[in-house]
């Protein structure tokens, strides 16, 4: 005896998955739901059954006067379909009359069973169906198989790119794959049900968004005369789960129905997979996705305060926004957004000495947090205002000082500059050009500028130790 099934992954998630949650909580509550609904049905299927076998076996021996070799091909349909003609249980008797009205009880409950009521049959194509069939399940051990695998690849791609996308691909995936078993199975009168199709989409798609993670399988292994090995081995999932789609082409089967839908399963992954590879491969995540899942993340990370300022904002709220954004300073220390917003408001006013001492306050946190391309966007946005010169002298020095740390020479000669050129008789104006002259010579390799550095330096203060 040998089997082993998926147990985890050591891919990471940044944020609780709300919709895969809410899908495997979704899918477990109908299944219990509808499980009773099924127990019932198949009751009384089985009880109506029973009272029709023992009319019908009162009757076998007109079958078998027809056809002597009817009980080895035995087919009950066939001989109820015989029966409903009239050619076996005389038409007008009380045993025909019973029998009509308990083959009309059971059909009418076969066709209320909630497979045969929300599951998709082929032969008769149903758009409603298609979703409905999703969402029920043949056993227990059906929905658990379905939700573990749910649980182990959904977590992720809705981590990767947003609950919208992941939803949609879910759904679509789904659609997918009750397209090809169609395709495949035309005429197929077997129910599908079940969010296996759906589910394999988002395994395509976790093959190659996630080709490198490793996934952790469970095994059991059992022979004859030697004790049960139990434990558990990791495999890339750029391995195990193109094996799963291998061992799946090779269970299709050649014609006919199977108790298992593996087209649906092929046609969901295969459209996942395509979904991940046109994410991956035409930059679409990088370009659009990755943005717009970054800035879900950064409204996640705001206070209450700085989420009603930014409704208030939103509104045009001007005025209602701003003691909202004072409270986020106050907050969070690290909240670069709320400064800078409000040095806008206050610029837009007119208040100038407002403005500056905000911008002054966002400077001062980049700095801190080390967010130089927040800082090259802030200085911009000063000076497009005119508002450059009225910047702190120890905020344009530290911003030169990080971007010299962060080997961004060009930025902070042009900082360093920056604080020559406003502060004349600034404290720190003699190390200023010390860092101008020896970043133009030994970095951006500028003599020249690196000559007039010194020449400045030798001219303001003759005293001072030259750099090498």
């Amino acid at each position: 005896m040998f089997f082993f099934f998926p147990v985890g992954s050591e891919e990471g998630v940044r944020r609780l998955p709300y919709i895969t949650i809410g899908l495997i909580a979704l899918n477990t509550i109908i299944y219990f739901i509808t499980s009773m609904a099924v127990s019932r049905q198949i009751d009384r299927l089985t009880d109506l059954d029973f009272e029709l076998r023992e009319i019908e076996t009162r009757y076998m021996y007109r079958l078998l006067e027809n056809d002597p070799r009817a009980l080895t091909n035995y087919n009950y349909e066939k001989v109820r379909e015989q029966i409903l003609d009239g050619d076996i249980i005389p038409v007008g008797s009380k045993d025909y009359d019973t029998w009509s009205r308990l083959y009309n009880d059971f059909q009418t409950t076969k066709n209320n069973m909630v497979y045969e009521k929300y599951g998709l049959k082929p032969s008769k194509f149903d758009f409603i169906k298609v979703i409905t069939s999703m969402f029920i399940y043949a056993g227990f051990l059906h929905l658990f198989f379905n939700m573990l695998y749910l649980w182990l690849v959904g977590c992720n791609i809705e981590d990767d790119w947003s609950w919208p996308i992941f939803l949609g691909l879910y759904l679509i995936s789904g659609f997918f794959a009750v397209l090809l078993h169609t395709l495949m199975s035309p005429q197929s009168t077997i129910p599908l049900v079940g969010a296996s199709g759906a589910i394999a989409g988002i395994m395509g798609a976790f093959m190659v968004r996630h080709f490198k993670t490793k996934v952790r399988f469970a095994y059991f292994i059992w022979l004859l005369f030697t004790r049960p090995y139990v434990g558990t081995f990791a495999i890339y999932a750029g391995i195990a789960l193109p094996l799963w789609f291998l061992i799946e082409l090779a269970c299709t089967p050649a014609g006919g129905d199977s108790g298992t839908a593996h087209w649906a399963h092929i046609g969901g992954f295969v459209f996942g997979a395509l979904v991940g590879a046109a994410m991956k491969y035409l930059h679409l995540e990088k370009k659009y996705v990755a943005p717009m899942v970054e800035d879900s993340f950064e409204k996640l990370k705001m206070s209450f305060s700085m989420r009603e300022a930014t409704r208030k904002m939103d509104e045009g709220n001007i005025d209602e926004a701003i003691p909202l954004l004072m409270a986020t300073i106050h907050e969070e220390p690290d909240n670069v957004d709320a400064p800078l917003i409000l040095a806008r408001v206050y610029s837009e006013k007119g208040k100038i000495d407002e403005a500056v001492s905000r911008y002054n306050t966002a400077l001062d946190r980049m700095i801190i947090n080390g967010n130089i391309e927040a800082l090259r966007s802030c200085y911009e946005e000063a000076r497009e205002k005119g508002l450059i010169g009225h910047l702190s002298e120890k905020n344009i020095y530290q911003s030169a000082v990080l971007f010299e740390k962060k080997e961004q020479f060009a930025d902070a000669v042009k900082s360093y500059g920056m604080y020559i050129a406003l502060f004349p008789l600034g404290k720190v104006r003699a190390k200023a050009l010390c860092r101008t002259f020896i970043l133009f010579k030994h970095k951006l390799k500028q003599p020249s500028m690196a000559e007039q550095a010194l020449a400045l330096l030798k001219k303001e203060y003759p005293g001072h130790p030259l750099p090498l």
